[in-house]
């Protein structure tokens, strides 16, 4: 009896053990074809994503999904190929991730946004939404309410979201160069722009709320300062004409001298004042989605990977990127961009014809 006993323990924690190993996320890369089309499939345990490259034509085109572990393979069951001479636009069918067409149009690896009229008609309008205006508020049209927009008035805001818009006002006079207005996960940080040369409050607004709260700080800062980024509700920035790097509290206001360091893809690292200052160096934050702007051109690669794909053109300014969602100005307008959904209007509004830098913030 007891070896019997024994012996289904033995098999128990046998099969415990085998059903960890199945369930244990595991680096792996699977090739396959489809429809003329070779795969390579690819799970990053480092990274948590899963990543696709394509082969057409001896063109390669890529995506690349965040994701958690899964337990089976080949999640592409079927490619739709459409074709306008050389150009040409894969379809990925899966039933786990939202696949949307890879495209090669005029000799370079684009996204869907950019193909011409003919591959557009037959992808179908359902890539192509039309935007439509929801009201208008100081002149500015709003197309979407998902999230909460901030709008530079030159002494205050326009906060506008879903549920009100409304202004609001923090200086008597106005200002136009507001390179010094900062932001964490949850608050705007405001300097006095009352003041002239130095300050010793800043304004913290809380994006989901609108509300505003004044603090006044126990050292006096210089403008002549950078932003170097933040980590939560702590901004970070050095005061050039002083030396100093600070730390501000945006939830509680409290500010703090601090050694010099950087936040370089999410980890701390020690490093110098001269280094900061003079290589202008910026916090970077871990992402699986690399947006760049070349000679006003949006491009996107996948970390680690070569292939650059073209977003879309004539960028005026890039106004923030949250890992794979991106907004920017183009003309007199704020649009956002996600590879599985496109390109979106947002906002519209004439003043941005002639000012926008540091000019919009959103949540």
């Amino acid at each position: 009896m007891k070896k019997l006993k024994v012996f289904q323990a033995m098999i128990i924690i046998i099969f415990l053990l085998f059903l960890i190993f199945l369930i244990k996320p595991k680096n792996y890369t699977k090739e396959y074809n489809i429809n003329k089309v070779s795969i390579i499939e690819n799970f990053n345990k480092k990274d948590k994503s899963y990543y696709f490259n394509f082969k057409y034509k001896d063109i390669t085109l890529d995506l690349l999904f965040n994701s958690s572990y899964k337990q089976h393979r080949t999640f592409i069951k079927d490619i739709k190929i459409i074709e306008d001479g050389d150009n040409f636009c894969l379809i990925p069918k899966g039933d786990t991730f939202n696949f949307y067409p890879l495209c090669y149009d005029n000799n370079k690896v684009t996204h869907f946004n950019n193909i011409n009229d003919n591959l557009k008609e037959k992808l179908g309008s359902k890539y192509y939404p039309k935007d439509k205006k929801i009201t208008t508020y100081k002149d500015i049209e709003i197309y979407n309410t998902d999230y909460n927009y901030y709008i530079w008035n030159y002494n205050g805001f326009y906060y506008l979201n879903s549920n009100k818009s409304k202004k609001i006002e923090l200086f008597n006079k106005e200002k136009y160069n507001v390179n010094l207005i900062g932001s964490t996960t949850n608050y705007l940080v405001i300097p006095d722009y009352e003041k002239d040369y130095d300050f010793n409050t800043f304004y913290t607004i809380e994006f989901k709320t609108g509300k505003v709260k004044k603090y006044n700080l126990k050292n006096n800062i210089y403008f002549d300062s950078n932003i170097l980024g933040y980590e939560k509700d702590k901004l970070y920035f050095i005061d050039t004409k002083e030396n100093t790097m600070y730390e501000f509290n945006a939830k509680n206001g409290k500010l703090d001298k601090v050694k010099p360091k950087i936040l370089s893809d999410g980890k701390w690292e020690k490093t110098t004042l001269k280094s900061l200052i003079n290589k202008k160096k910026t916090f970077t934050y871990n992402t699986n989605y690399e947006y760049k702007l070349d000679d006003n051109n949006l491009y996107l690669n996948y970390k680690d990977k070569k292939i650059k794909t073209l977003i879309t053109t004539n960028i005026k300014e890039i106004v923030k990127i949250s890992d794979s969602n991106i907004f920017y100005i183009k003309e007199d307008s704020l649009y956002s961009f996600n590879p599985v959904i496109g390109e979106r209007l947002l906002l519209k509004y004439f003043e941005w014809n002639f000012n926008y830098a540091n000019i919009i913030y959103l949540n």
